[in-house]
């Protein structure tokens, strides 16, 4: 039995330890946002799989979704319309 237990704690040491070593070698925000270039056509499925999901989502009356990215500082803000097509890049803070 304690056999089992070590093994499982060294697994979870293992996830820990490959979570961090990831967060470490990932690019950052802006550098997958530059990497991405161009935005405006590309569809909500498309821009998350290059940079990530966003952090906030906000559905606004017009049918339009505001997606806003954030991390160390940096935030991006695209607007998509109904169907899901990037419309653009609406703010952009360094």
């Amino acid at each position: 039995m304690l056999i089992y237990l070590g093994w499982i704690a060294a697994a979870f040491l293992a996830g820990i330890l490959f979570t961090l070593w990831l967060k470490n070698h990932r690019p950052s925000l802006r550098q997958r946002v530059t990497d991405a270039a161009v935005f405006r056509g590309k569809t909500y499925q498309e821009i998350t799989w290059e940079i990530d999901a966003p952090q906030t989502t906000i559905r606004q009356t017009d049918g339009h979704t505001l997606c806003i990215w954030q991390e160390d500082g940096y935030s991006i803000s695209l607007l998509f319309d109904a169907r899901g097509l990037c419309l653009g890049v609406e703010d952009e803070h360094y």
